[in-house]
């Protein structure tokens, strides 16, 4: 895919999902667990060389957090957390068993199973709409560096 369409499609999908929330926002943390998972384990996305974007469904829909006493209210319960993976790919069983690792310890931490959605451009760009609102309002917990030899990578923390 051309790296044009690849930006725009990258573009769109950071109109929808938000940055990684604030320690303060981040009151359970949740997405400071995952950053520092990601962290941990750069090389191994880097060595990936398709990853391009992490989104991480977002999880405090389902908090409310009260001023008074420090009390967070679970308004709904779940057991299982959508990640979406978007690159530029066409075989994503080496992308699974590398984000399944790398999210095994979110999963012992909060117990919320993380359902990895491998998203090849090609796949997006036949179901945009679909997609987008999809992760509308999700995180963005990992952006690959933008450079002509994608050497480097930036964690949202």
């Amino acid at each position: 895919m051309a790296v044009i369409e690849a930006e725009k499609i990258i573009d769109n999908i950071k109109e929808v999902a938000i940055d990684t929330p604030s320690d303060e926002q981040d009151f359970l943390g949740f997405y400071k667990f995952i950053a520092n998972s990601i962290s941990q384990e750069k090389e191994r996305i880097e060595k990936l060389k398709s990853v391009d974007l992490i989104v991480v469904e977002n999880l405090y829909n389902d908090y409310e957090q009260l001023d008074r006493h420090n009390l967070v209210l679970q308004k709904r319960e779940r057991e299982v957390v959508q990640v979406f993976i978007f690159g530029d790919f066409e075989q994503d069983t080496e992308i699974t068993w590398e984000m399944s690792e790398i999210f095994a310890d979110f999963f012992i931490e909060y117990l919320l199973i993380p359902i990895l959605n491998n998203i090849s451009y090609d796949r997006f760009q036949e179901m945009p709409s679909y997609f987008l609102e999809h992760i509308k309002d999700s995180v963005i917990v990992y952006e690959a560096k933008r450079s002509l030899h994608r050497d480097s990578a930036e964690i949202h923390s």
